[in-house]
């Protein structure tokens, strides 16, 4: 369905998923989506490493059980590692790359299900367009509605209107909503360049991510994703493709609890300090 390189004795894809106590039924769905996607695209084996980073042996006993149900799955193999530290989201993917190599990468969050033309599409517009070094889908929420995944360059009011204002005040300010989420800007074709990827799904060209050092392991969680989208911009195009579709069940910050609001400033303030502060917009 796409070229084949001469170029790489490599497979094509492999994938990873960083956990932490995620449900078991948000797993599945995304393993059966995922298988779904990699027959649909002819691929003879993906493999998939998962990263728990829960520390919890019941709980991995559970991903172990999961996971050993599809033992016989011929186009996915499985493959569960259980740090014994939990040092953070992009630690967790750095960690699962390190034990496969692959042309591309799919970084997912486990609450994500993959449409099942995804994988085929995204690696067709891989394969033909050699600037492309970063893949971001379209989003769209359980119910169907758009969730507006790829973003523009923030100001540390649109992050805080967005993550913690009451929906009054959002409604007021939409048009900096609207901005931030690049809903007021047209297309052109299903390509588009964006600024910044949303971490729970993005296909990465291996050698570009490599070439940047994968994650940077001090951002813990929250702001990582924006971070590696920009080192990425510098190797080549960041773009997302309005025909790859997937559903998240993504949730905001502010309702994790206090220590994912911490994780939230902390994330904010690395980011801002290195790519350049930005107050209001």
């Amino acid at each position: 369905m796409y070229p084949s390189s001469t170029r790489h004795a490599v497979p094509d894809l492999a994938v990873s998923v960083v956990l932490y106590y995620s449900p078991l039924e948000q797993l599945r769905a995304l393993i059966d989506s995922l298988i779904k996607a990699v027959n649909e695209a002819s691929l003879q084996s993906v493999e998939l490493i998962c990263v728990d980073h829960s520390n919890d042996g019941e709980y991995a006993e559970q991903c172990h059980a999961l996971c050993a149900t599809y033992r016989d799955a011929v186009a996915l193999r499985i493959k569960l590692l259980a740090p014994k530290a939990n040092e953070g989201y992009g630690a967790g993917h750095n960690r699962a790359m390190a034990e496969v190599d692959s042309r591309y990468h799919l970084i997912l969050n486990p609450d994500v299900e993959l449409a099942p033309h995804a994988v085929a599409l995204a690696l067709g517009v891989l394969a033909t367009r050699d600037n492309i070094v970063l893949l971001a889908p379209a989003g769209f929420s359980p119910s169907g509605t758009p969730e507006f995944l790829a973003k523009a360059y923030p100001s540390v009011w649109v992050l805080g209107l967005r993550a913690f204002a009451p929906r009054w005040l959002k409604r007021r300010c939409s048009g900096s909503l609207a901005r931030y989420e690049m809903r007021d800007q047209s297309q052109d074709g299903p390509l588009r360049p964006i600024a910044l990827a949303s971490g729970c799904c993005m296909w990465v060209r291996r050698a570009a991510f490599d070439q940047v050092a994968g994650f940077d392991q001090a951002y813990f969680l929250y702001f990582e994703d924006y971070d590696l989208s920009l080192k990425m911009a510098e190797q080549g195009a960041i773009m997302e493709h309005q025909d790859i579709h997937i559903m998240h069940r993504g949730g905001d910050a502010s309702r994790k609890g206090l220590r994912h609001v911490l994780w939230f400033i902390s994330g904010a303030a690395r980011f801002f300090r290195r790519w350049g502060w930005r107050w209001f917009g």
